[in-house]
């Protein structure tokens, strides 16, 4: 499975709206300017975050976007599945009206496939962007949409001895 640019650029630009909004809209010529992206591209995956509910635009001289929801609200899982329609793969299942009886093999092969396809699934569902910015050590925003999830996490991480990634 492999996640296409669509895909990393909506979790790239959400993680920077995140990091950088600190409650007030961000304009997505510096979200573009500050990770690289096509602005036009960047317009094209907003407008799809925008209809899903996900994010807001804010028209105005200090206008921009806002993500709609708490962080620990939005799953990674979620971004991909409205950005990235290839990368949740499906199993292929037998054509209609095919009769024949499966090798032991290829039920094996397909149950494989399938439950990895479950397993990462899941992972994606569970991680969210607030997940994102404490890991990385970014989640310094004073207007925090999940503090209490925030400081949840911080605390686990600290007590399992491990540091945000942004704090090595």
């Amino acid at each position: 499975m492999k996640i296409s640019a669509r895909g990393r650029y909506s979790m790239q630009a959400l993680f920077d709206l995140a990091h950088y909004s600190h409650g007030q809209p961000v304009p997505l010529h510096l979200i573009a300017q500050r990770q690289g992206l096509s602005l036009p591209f960047l317009e094209q995956i907003f407008n799809k975050l925008k209809k899903a509910g996900i994010v807001a635009s804010v028209r105005g001289p200090k206008g921009g976007y806002i993500i709609t929801r708490p962080c620990n609200e939005v799953s990674v899982g979620d971004v991909l599945r409205l950005t990235d329609s290839t990368f949740y793969a499906v199993v292929k299942e037998d054509p209609a009206g095919a009769k024949t009886a499966l090798q032991a093999d290829e039920k094996m092969n397909r149950l494989l496939w399938q439950q990895l396809s479950d397993h990462i699934a899941s992972f994606m569902d569970g991680l969210t962007l607030a997940d994102l910015c404490v890991e990385s050590g970014s989640n310094a925003c004073p207007n925090c949409t999940c503090p209490d999830y925030t400081s949840s996490l911080e605390g686990r991480l600290k007590a399992e001895g491990k540091r945000a990634c942004g704090l090595k």
